[in-house]
């Protein structure tokens, strides 16, 4: 969020006192994240304790909560959860915001920055995860992978049908959108297709899931001062097949089913049979995701100005021919040759 959210200073600082008992000596906003609900702030308390504080509206998924909090339980000390209030919670309420409480790390989540010992320090981590048990009550709301593309499609073909064609519009980035992804239509439909025919192969055979982060990228793998990973923003987690955490990790050699030294990541995870269908289909799905998630920001969002619609159309752009996961995604494709329905 690149504006503060619409929650007041005075407000944020009587949640602080009444819920963890904090005196926030200063509370400045951070223009960070992709977030558009959410927004987030260092808190300097009074004893001069600096603190990562989020806002977020809208319903609260609490296993984003929860599940850091119950792996830092099991001993994975490199998960960063939320701070419990005084009465052990794990988030609080301010008006119709939920306000979260994280220690606050200085370090560097930027794309580039991860050095080879830092990808295989976060295969280990993520070896850890992917080993832990979730407890038996389980957490009700956590989400479960379906492999269900439905939406994606019918977005997909919906906006195609009522805005593909559309002519007179005044607004520049809808008119740029509305140009490429005409220019670039063969490719969308290849995804989405290529989505459909997997889903068909992944719904019916029995998967192992486990707790997976969903959203493992460099920018949630936060560096410290010393130069150790932690692992943030736990958002989307869910049971799924372990691959839904492989979507931007190394691609492995062409001739591989069991990737063990192929590259820093998998030297951390260990020896493991990949799932080439799972992994295609997470990789496609994630440019699909984007398209759709630039393209509606662009056409629906009514709240921002021109610059911000005009860059989410350049990272339109750029998903579908620039940033490497369609070539990522075809390097997974290539693996399937033999893989059929079971």
């Amino acid at each position: 969020m690149r504006q503060p959210p619409k929650i007041s200073a005075d407000r944020l600082r009587a949640c602080l006192r009444d819920y963890y008992h904090l005196i926030p000596a200063t509370l400045d906003f951070l223009p960070l994240g992709q977030d558009d609900q959410a927004g987030v702030y260092r808190m300097v308390g009074e004893q001069g304790t600096p603190y990562l504080l989020k806002v977020k509206s809208g319903p609260l998924y609490e296993p984003g909560c929860l599940v850091p909090g119950y792996l830092r339980e099991q001993g994975i000390t490199s998960v960063v959860a939320p701070l419990p209030t005084t009465s052990k919670i794990l988030w609080a309420r301010a008006a119709d915001w939920t306000v979260i409480l994280y220690p606050f790390i200085t370090g560097d989540t930027s794309w580039a920055g991860m050095t080879a010992a830092q990808w295989k320090e976060t295969g280990a981590i993520f070896r850890q995860i992917h080993q832990v048990i979730p407890p038996p009550l389980g957490f009700d709301s956590l989400r479960k992978e379906t492999f269900d593309p439905t939406d994606y499609v019918r977005w997909i073909r919906e906006y195609e049908a009522q805005h593909l064609q559309a002519y007179g519009d005044k607004n520049a980035a809808r008119r740029d959108l509305r140009s490429l992804w005409r220019a670039h239509q063969s490719t969308i439909h290849m995804l989405v297709t290529s989505l459909e025919t997997l889903a068909v192969m992944l719904q019916s055979r029995a998967l192992s899931y486990v707790i997976c982060h969903a959203d493992l990228h460099p920018a949630n793998l936060l560096r410290d001062e010393a130069g150790r990973v932690v692992v943030i923003d736990w958002d989307d987690v869910m049971l799924a097949p372990k691959e839904r955490d492989f979507i931007f990790v190394q691609e492995a050699p062409a001739d591989d089913t069991t990737v063990s030294s192929s590259s820093s990541f998998f030297q951390g995870y260990g020896a493991t049979d990949i799932d080439w269908p799972a992994l295609t289909y997470y990789r496609y799905e994630r440019i699909v995701q984007d398209v759709i998630a630039y393209a509606a920001f662009a056409l629906f969002r009514n709240d921002v100005d021109e610059e911000a619609r005009a860059d989410a159309v350049e990272s339109f752009r750029i998903n579908l021919t620039e940033n490497g996961m369609l070539a990522a995604a075809e390097a997974a494709a290539s693996h399937l040759r033999g893989h059929s329905p079971e």
